[in-house]
């Protein structure tokens, strides 16, 4: 016993031993980071009383909380270090994905055995009569057409608000009286679309001779319609809505739908969450899903294609994104009457409806870029917004960013600057700890560096995430104007 204590001892100091020489040795001068600047085009004055705060970490318990203020060729950061003998637990902010819907169509995998045949419906009966014809061992495919086996697009997804978590699929059994399958049902008879009636696709199985199954599908050549939700949370409600363009830019028949195609409302009692010491989400008490106040709240011209749908907390506002061949607009809608706000056009691109878009928001402005056009939106103060700023189309936007968070985002005086997660240009890997940056006005880009960390060495290339140094992915890079 005393031997097993006595090695339990040793391998504990010598964990703590191989952290701190990591902290003394690999990282030299370890208190302090510096950023290298390299400009890949530009002007560096354009950052010129620019912050960069950033958050580094090895092993989660050693720490660099780097703030990098810019001024021309000589980055200047200041860092706070700290280190800690025990691996630290972060706490995000809790956030919920709502609604989420999928036709079924599309799932690559099948449970239908679990399902009684009697009750099997819809692709189940598919994939039924294609094991029903394959031997063991065997892989046997077939192309169907949609219509012959659903009438409906069948549904499957799940919801998640604070305290409520269902998860329903079609391919999986669950018994009839079944949380998640009364939810389902309840889908199902709301969202009633009829599949098209030449929509197609080829179903494969593989009957492994031990008993086991693999299953999948495939598009075929031909008008296809997929529909996925997008949602997005308030305190008491949950509005999500969907894409009603199919493969071909045609629409599909919404007109079961109970008040047809919109935004479409869900109400719930939230449950309570906390988050416990070591970081795992503990529901401590569970909501309440009203499901019979299922309801479509706002109408969208179906010809409208969905861009996205977000909120503005500070006025209690929904955001709709959608275009319109090639006219971009966001329409503003006021939760408490479900009326328009505004209507804001925010674009017409010189190419077709698949340009190219990003939307990206934080708490102080809304920034889109449309086909290599950039638009910054300020809030009003009285639910509608207002274009601040808009560059012309940029020959060259291969610098824009494809994604960035919102706190990475700073925007004053007509200059707006991005910062993301550094890129190897040469190999294409992700550098952990540099960061690139973005500087534009109404005339375009104006700057575009990159910033090499001093943290950066041969592990942050060569290892898992878990044995480098890297950016903290729950603690983004943040940007803001002195």
């Amino acid at each position: 016993m005393r031997k097993a204590l006595g090695l339990m001892a040793v391998l504990l100091v010598a964990g703590s031993t191989a952290v701190g020489w990591c902290a003394t040795t690999i990282y030299a001068a370890h208190d302090q980071v510096t950023f290298t600047q390299t400009i890949l085009a530009g002007d560096p004055a354009a950052a010129e009383e620019l912050s960069v705060q950033t958050y580094a970490t090895y092993d989660d318990r050693l720490f660099w909380d780097s703030t990098t203020n810019l001024h021309g060729d000589a980055p200047q950061t200041q860092t706070e270090y700290r280190f800690y003998n025990t691996e630290q637990e972060y706490q995000s902010d809790q956030s919920y994905p709502g609604v989420t819907i999928y036709s079924a169509t599309q799932s690559g995998g099948s449970n239908f055995l679990d399902t009684p045949k009697y009750r099997q419906n819809g692709l189940e009966r598919a994939y039924q009569e294609l094991y029903d014809s394959a031997a063991n061992g065997q892989e046997v495919k077939k192309t169907i057409r949609v219509a012959d086996y659903c009438e409906y697009y069948p549904l499957e997804g799940f919801i998640g608000l604070a305290g409520i978590n269902y998860d329903f699929g079609i391919w999986r059994y669950q018994d009839s009286n079944s949380a998640d399958l009364m939810v389902q049902k309840k889908l199902q008879e709301f969202f009633r679309i009829p599949v098209l009636p030449t929509e197609q696709l080829t179903i494969s199985l593989t009957k492994y001779s031990d008993g086991s199954l693999g299953t999948g599908t495939s598009n075929e050549a031909g008008e296809q319609f997929y529909l996925e939700t997008q949602s997005t949370v308030t305190p008491t409600t949950c509005y999500f809505t969907f894409n009603t363009h199919t493969s071909e830019g045609n629409i599909v028949d919404t007109s079961l739908i109970p008040g047809g195609y919109g935004i479409y409302a869900l109400d719930y009692t939230a449950g309570v969450v906390q988050i416990r010491e070591d970081g795992i989400t503990q529901v401590t008490e569970n909501g309440m899903l009203q499901l019979d106040s299922l309801r479509m709240v706002y109408p969208i011209d179906a010809t409208e294609e969905l861009l996205q749908l977000g909120q503005w907390e500070a006025d209690g506002t929904l955001l709709l994104y959608t275009r319109i061949a090639n006219d971009y607009y966001l329409t503003i809608i006021a939760t408490d009457t479900m009326h328009q706000v505004q209507r804001l056009k925010l674009h017409s691109a010189q190419t077709d409806s698949s340009a190219w878009y990003n939307l990206f928001q934080n708490d102080d402005y809304i920034v889109t870029i449309i086909d290599q056009t950039v638009t910054v939106l300020l809030p009003n103060g009285d639910g509608t917004f207002h274009i601040d700023m808009q560059t012309s189309a940029m020959a060259d936007s291969s610098y824009l960013p494809w994604s960035v968070d919102g706190k990475a985002i700073a925007y004053q005086d007509g200059r707006l600057a991005f910062a993301t997660e550094g890129y190897n240009k040469d190999t294409g890997m992700r550098d952990n700890v540099s960061f690139d940056l973005i500087v534009l006005d109404a005339h375009g880009i104006q700057l575009c560096a990159n910033y090499q960390s001093s943290l950066q060495n041969d592990l942050t290339e060569s290892y898992s995430s878990d044995e480098i140094v890297r950016l903290i992915y729950d603690h983004p890079i943040q940007l803001a104007w002195k």
